[in-house]
């Protein structure tokens, strides 16, 4: 598969992560309006703010793609990441089913599980990747 064959819109895997300190914020973020209130400080340190299992400004959108919600300011770490190159295969790997589970998610029935019920994380509703990756704790 070459790059130029990857939408990233249908795929959003590399926004998937299982810890808190996932995406890093470099020295070259300083200068991007990336708004306190979306990022956490551990240790001195700016990462990201996961939510369910991926970054939280991942959106999906009406016609089933996944989104940055601040693409034209997002962290020089996703800038970096490229369609195609070996992380994005090994991202696809280990976390493709993650995000197909949140673009394409299984009809809720109400009937069994009542509208208030809360969804449950990105990870808990896809299975887990095989290989050597370790299920969250």
């Amino acid at each position: 598969m070459s790059p130029s064959d990857i939408d990233c819109t249908t795929c959003g895997a590399c926004c998937f992560g299982t810890h808190d300190r996932y995406i890093a914020l470099m020295p070259e973020d300083r200068a991007r309006a990336i708004p306190e209130n979306l990022t956490n400080d551990h240790d001195g340190r700016r990462f990201m703010k996961m939510c369910g299992g991926h970054c939280a400004q991942l959106a999906r959108t009406d016609d089933a793609r996944l989104v940055c919600g601040i693409y034209d300011m997002r962290p020089e770490a996703c800038r970096a990441f490229r369609a195609g190159s070996f992380e994005c295969m090994k991202a696809r790997q280990h976390r493709g089913a993650l995000a197909e589970a949140v673009r394409n998610p299984a009809p809720i029935r109400p009937e069994i599980i009542g509208p208030e019920t809360e969804l449950p994380p990105a990870h808990v509703i896809a299975s887990m990747p095989t290989g050597r990756m370790k299920p969250p704790a």
